[in-house]
């Protein structure tokens, strides 16, 4: 079995991540599925649907959205 488990990001840590805002963070993953563990307030993130929200979410001069 050589699969491996997904990286959790909370908050801070894709905030230092990222270099962006507490703010810009809180952002992003209000746009991603959280993984919450029962028991703990914390929530996170899984760093592969924050590359696939930025891939998502990059674009060329010409094609960004107004």
């Amino acid at each position: 079995m050589n699969d491996l488990l997904p990286h959790l990001l909370d908050c801070k840590a894709l905030q230092k991540e990222l270099g962006v805002t507490r703010a810009a963070a809180e952002a992003i993953m209000r746009r991603l599925p959280v993984v919450q563990i029962e028991g703990l307030r914390k929530v996170y993130v899984r760093r592969d649907h924050v590359v696939d929200y930025l891939d998502e979410r990059t674009f060329d001069k010409g094609e960004v959205p107004s």
